[in-house]
């Protein structure tokens, strides 16, 4: 009951994920407005960088940057980090790995998929995928599955409707690519294309899935004068729609996507935006934007991430 409440009557909480370069540890911390936990609520289980993968159901999916994969689940509001087994297959480039959290509804257990590069031939440019998937609670070993996704994953995945999401790595993308985004649906354990409205361009890095309480969302930046936000209203009919137009004039020279990020949408129908480090807030009904609070964390700090999170009361180790 509460989680199907949640993303509709549940307060958005904000989470500040700072790496302590000097230290190599990351920390979370929660936000509201103009305040910030003198603590963190999550410290991470080991030195290093740990990047978000995705979020479901009020649990986060963090996995360690660098040459050795070291993944982890955890509540941040309950402060129970469960790390997972480590694969036996290795990737030829673990660095471009992706992992994603979801829930499986016909069997009520919360499963990780990892698509990983098994190979690369590059003299032919070609490459070969792998997948694999952990179910949580029942095994302490990964099961590789027979599907792979038609091309490598980009950036981090967002969950909605059973599945999971993703966008097409441009870099090993056809020019004549029809769809950017990827599915993986946990019950079946399939991954699909899906469709979406046409854009001027094809180029996934001036793109961004966003998670709007539940809902898919995609973010174009390929515009020059503002951004747009597209919202999947209709999952089974695969139907689009323009929700947000927000504009802005970057620096002369500087594209959008390399200086604002969309965070998420909070439960007063805001979008959250990082703007380098300040967080600011659009609100559509009066085409306004605010700024809510810089996040300086001083010279020990390499740059902040942000996220909009709906606290559960799920448990990792359930």
């Amino acid at each position: 009951m509460h989680l199907a409440q949640a993303t509709t009557r549940e307060e958005a909480l904000v989470l500040i994920h700072w790496f302590h370069a000097k230290h190599r540890k990351s920390s979370l911390q929660l936000m509201k407005e103009h305040y910030r936990s003198p603590k963190a609520i999550l410290e991470f289980p080991n030195r290093g960088r740990y990047d978000l993968e995705n979020s479901c159901h009020g649990l986060l999916c963090f996995v360690k940057c660098g040459k050795e994969e070291e993944a982890f689940v955890s509540n941040p509001l309950k402060g129970e980090p469960l790390m997972l087994p480590r694969s036996i297959i290795v990737s030829r480039w673990p660095h471009l790995d992706r992992y994603g959290l979801g829930f499986d509804s016909s069997t009520k257990r919360y499963k990780i998929v990892r698509v990983f590069f098994r190979d690369f031939d590059q003299a032919n440019q070609g490459y070969q995928l792998g997948a694999e998937v952990y179910t949580m609670g029942t095994t302490s070993s990964w099961r590789e599955i027979s599907q792979v996704p038609c091309y490598p994953l980009y950036k981090k995945g967002v969950y909605a409707n059973g599945a999971l999401h993703w966008l097409v790595n441009h870099e090993f993308s056809p020019d004549d690519l029809k769809s950017m985004v990827i599915s993986f649906d946990f019950r079946q354990e399939e991954f699909k294309s899906i469709p979406h409205q046409e854009f001027s361009s094809k180029v996934s890095k001036w793109f961004e899935l966003v998670d709007l309480r539940g809902y898919l969302g995609m973010v174009d930046f390929s515009l020059s004068t503002h951004i747009e936000i597209w919202k999947l209203k209709d999952y089974e009919k695969k139907e689009w729609v323009r929700e947000y137009r927000i504009d802005i004039k970057p620096p002369h020279g500087v594209p959008i996507n390399e200086y604002i990020e969309v965070v998420g949408l909070m439960e007063d129908g805001e979008i959250l935006l990082k703007h380098y480090e300040t967080l600011v807030a659009y609100n559509s009904k009066i085409n306004g934007l605010r700024c809510i609070q810089i996040l300086s964390g001083g010279l020990q700090m390499d740059t902040t991430q942000v996220y909009v999170y709906t606290g559960s009361l799920v448990s990792p180790s359930q």
